[in-house]
């Protein structure tokens, strides 16, 4: 079986769809020698592809364009076709003249419920071509059952194409044994102890702006010695972000360090006293994974995917409530049999989640597709 993968999500680092496809391959390389693949990248040069190189049945091909609105129309749809594949996989959107099996992964659709965390173009391409990807697909593979659900109502389709995959969590996300290493990274990134740690992108989705307006009301009313570390890209909300932290009485306990390196979060987790997730809208909401595999106790949202993928390993709140959000966060910081509990239950849960289980399952819809070819 030949199986192409629109693969260049893996050069956008700090992105959920990055995450993702890159975790994937790298167990698909590890639980698939018969089949052969074709990664259609826009950077065939980008670090991440290196090791790709020494596996046979993994072929790296760079598309001549990175433009989307020319890339995934006419390059990818031409080398797909060129490549004679079996499969084609794709996240969000496919080529719209792609003729064989396709399979797409949608991890969520909250451009139709958060547009503002968006670019108005970005809305609009999305509603138009994500639509006629979800149409098109054999089978869609979504992280939770939450999306499931709202892709099935959404745009009409039979639960039945939908398949639920759940992410996984690295390896590298565990308890630190050295407390040095850890402290070395914190000074990289000018984070002092003890802190409450957030982390994504400032977006409004992410809803950084009540946290922190709830941190500000904990540091007024309980005097907890903790600073607030937000850690991810600049987005949509940023300017926003820094208004509410200038105008919260305590600016120089909030931190905010951009981008984050994937072999530093780890060392950020493990550094938390506390990781609060506030978000509004998630498709799975990985970083809550993350941190309870770190041994970090977790408040959640209570909503979208947050409630099915904590369950009762984390603190759920409502993330409107600001009121509530602090409660939660003076219950936590101040509770020790509490906080005890929840490293318990959450270190228990994400060990339910693995990236090599979301492989196998992916590759078990690759080859029932394949079967059932016409």
């Amino acid at each position: 079986m030949k199986i192409g993968i629109d693969a260049h999500a893996a050069e956008s680092d700090g992105s959920g769809n990055c995450t993702y496809i890159r975790n994937v391959l790298r167990e698909l390389r590890q639980v698939d020698t018969r089949n052969d693949y074709v990664l259609y990248v826009t950077n065939s040069r980008h670090p991440f592809y290196s090791d790709f190189r020494s596996y046979a049945n993994f072929k790296i091909k760079q598309l001549a364009w990175k433009n989307p609105l020319i890339r995934i129309p006419f390059a990818l749809a031409r080398e797909t076709r060129r490549d004679n594949l079996d499969i084609l996989h794709v996240q969000y959107i496919a080529p719209p003249f792609h003729e064989g099996k396709l399979v797409a992964t949608i991890h969520d659709l909250g451009f139709l419920h958060v547009p503002e965390s968006f670019s108005r173009f970005e809305v609009l391409r999305s509603k138009i071509l994500i639509r006629m990807t979800a149409n098109r697909a054999d089978r869609i593979i979504t992280g939770s059952h939450f999306s499931k659900n709202d892709i099935a109502e959404r745009y009409d389709i039979d639960p039945g194409r939908i398949a639920v995959i759940s992410h996984g969590v690295s390896p590298d996300f565990k308890p630190e044994g050295d407390p040095a290493a850890t402290q070395k990274i914190l000074i990289k990134y000018g984070i002092q102890k003890p802190y409450i740690l957030c982390v994504g992108r400032l977006n409004p989705r992410k809803n950084l702006t009540a946290l922190v307006k709830a941190f500000a009301l904990v540091k007024k009313e309980r005097a907890i010695p903790h600073k607030l570390v937000i850690a991810g890209k600049e987005d949509y909300a940023t300017r926003k972000i820094i208004q509410t932290i200038e105008a919260s009485g305590n600016p120089d306990d909030v931190r905010l360090t951009g981008f984050v390196e994937d072999a530093d979060l780890p060392s950020l987790y493990n550094g938390a006293d506390v990781f609060l997730y506030p978000s509004l809208f998630e498709g799975v909401g990985l970083p809550v994974l993350e941190a309870m595999a770190c041994g970090v106790p977790v408040i959640a949202s209570d909503s979208s995917s947050l409630t099915e993928i904590v369950r009762d390993a984390g603190l759920l709140i409502d993330p409107l409530d600001i009121d509530e959000m602090t409660d939660a966060l003076s219950k936590i910081t101040m509770d020790r049999e509490l906080r005890d509990d929840f490293i318990s239950r959450g270190a228990a849960r994400a060990g339910k989640f693995s990236w090599a289980s979301t492989a196998r399952e992916t590759l078990e819809i690759y080859e029932s597709l394949h079967r059932t070819r016409a």
